[in-house]
C-alpha cells in the first residue's frame, strides 16, 4: 500500500506570496525534475494527477503539492522512492531549470494550444490576468497588516516567557524521545507548509498528520508565542541527533521559527493546537505553555484579545480577496480551456508518464 502525504510549498503571507519551490529537489543530486510551463487551464494540474494515481498504484510513496490559492489543484508532486518530480514552473513560484535537459526535463502545455485564436483573446486574457493581480494584490495588503498586528503580540508576549524552563523541556523531551545516533549525520531539515490561507479560508491538511506520526503532541497557546520557540528548539535538536524533521512553517510568520513539526522516523508530531486551525487530529498529549510564561502577561490579555481578534478579521478580508482572486482565475482558465488541444496532451501524457515510470521505475 503506498502512501501519500500533501503539502503546500509556498504561501500566500504577510510578507507577499512566500515560495520553498527551489527546495523540491536537488539539481547536483540523482534527482529526475520535470517543470511544466503553461498557461492557466491549459492541463498541469490534470498531468500532474495521472502521475500521482499511477504512482500510487505502482505502491510508490508520494508527496502531493497543493496550490494556496486553489487548494483543489496540484502545483506539484514528488514520487520519493523514485525521486521523480514533477513541478508547476509557472508564476508564482516560477522555476527555471539550471540543466534543462541533462537533469530537468521541461514539459511545454503551450504545445497543444491555438495560437491564431488565443491570440484573438489577448484583450480579455490581459483584463482578467490584470484583475487575478489587483485582487492577490489587495490579499497581500490585509495579510500585511494582519501579520504586523500578529507580530506586535508576539513580540509583546514573548517578553514574559520563562526561555531557560522552554529549553530545559525540550532537552528533556529529546533525550527521552529522540536520543543522539551513535556515527550517525546530522538529520535532514524539511521546510512545509501543512496549513495555508486560501480562498477556503485556512485550511490545516491533517491527513498528512496522519500519515506520518502515530503520536500526536499537541501545544496549547493562548498567545502564540511559546509553541513556535518550543518546536523550533525541539526541531533543532532532533535534527542534532541525526533525525530528519519536518520543520512546517506558520502563514503568517513564514521566515520565522516552524509552528509544528514531524518526525516520520519515530511517528511523532507536536502541533500548535489553534482554533483558527481547524485541527481535526486527535492529540494523545497536550502540552499546556501557560506553565513556560510569567503571570505578569495576564495584565495584557485585553490588549492581546483585541489584537488577536483584530487579526482573524484582516485575515478574513484577504480570504475575500483570494475568492474574488480564485473567481477571476477561473474565468481565465476557461479562456485558455477553449484553445487547447487536450486529446493530444492526454496522449502526451500518457507518453510521458510512461517514459517517467519505464526509465525510472523497478520494472
Amino acid at each position: 500500500m503506498s502512501r501519500v502525504v500533501s503539502s503546500f510549498m509556498g504561501a500566500n503571507s504577510p510578507i507577499g506570496f512566500c515560495s520553498f519551490f527551489e527546495e523540491i529537489y536537488n539539481p547536483y543530486k540523482n534527482h529526475h525534475p520535470y517543470i511544466i510551463k503553461g498557461g492557466p487551464g491549459t492541463g498541469k494540474s490534470t498531468l500532474m494527477k495521472k502521475v500521482a494515481r499511477k504512482a500510487e498504484e505502482m505502491g510508490y510513496e508520494t508527496e502531493l503539492i497543493y496550490c494556496s490559492s486553489d487548494p483543489e489543484s496540484l502545483d506539484g508532486i514528488i514520487v520519493k522512492d523514485l525521486n521523480i518530480s514533477v513541478i508547476d514552473g509557472t508564476s508564482p513560484h516560477t522555476l527555471e531549470p539550471k540543466f534543462p535537459g541533462a537533469v530537468e526535463n521541461i514539459i511545454n502545455t503551450g504545445d497543444f494550444w491555438d495560437k491564431k485564436k488565443l491570440a484573438q483573446k489577448s484583450d480579455i486574457i490581459r483584463s482578467l490576468t490584470l484583475e487575478n493581480s489587483m485582487h492577490h494584490f489587495c490579499s497581500a495588503r490585509y495579510l500585511s497588516a494582519a501579520g504586523a498586528i500578529n507580530d506586535e503580540n508576539i513580540r509583546l508576549s514573548s517578553s514574559f516567557i520563562k526561555e531557560e524552563k522552554v529549553n530545559s523541556f525540550a532537552v528533556r523531551f529529546v533525550s527521552r524521545e529522540m536520543p543522539a545516533k551513535k556515527k550517525k549525520p546530522s538529520g535532514k531539515r524539511i521546510r512545509r507548509f501543512i496549513s495555508g490561507i486560501t480562498p477556503k479560508g485556512v485550511v490545516f491538511l491533517d491527513g498528512t498528520v496522519k500519515a506520518q506520526a502515530t503520536r500526536i503532541i499537541g501545544i496549547k497557546d493562548n498567545y502564540s508565542a511559546v509553541s513556535p520557540l518550543l518546536c523550533q528548539r525541539i526541531g533543532d535538536l532532533a535534527v542534532k541527533n541525526g533525525y530528519d524533521v519536518i520543520f512546517c512553517q506558520c502563514p503568517m510568520r513564514p521566515k520565522g521559527d516552524c509552528e509544528h513539526i514531524i518526525i516520520p522516523e519515530i511517528g511523532i508530531a507536536l502541533l500548535t493546537v489553534k482554533k483558527e486551525h481547524n485541527i481535526s487530529c486527535e492529540c494523545d498529549r497536550l502540552i499546556h505553555c501557560k506553565r513556560f510564561m510569567h503571570d505578569e502577561v495576564q495584565n495584557y490579555s485585553q490588549r492581546l484579545r483585541r489584537g488577536k481578534k483584530l487579526c482573524s478579521h484582516l485575515i478574513g478580508e484577504s480570504i475575500n480577496s483570494l475568492k474574488r482572486a480564485k473567481e477571476t482565475h477561473d474565468r481565465l482558465e476557461k479562456e485558455y480551456i477553449e484553445v487547447m488541444d487536450f486529446h493530444a496532451l492526454n496522449d502526451y501524457t500518457d507518453i510521458i508518464t510512461e517514459e517517467m515510470f519505464g526509465i525510472f521505475g523497478h520494472n
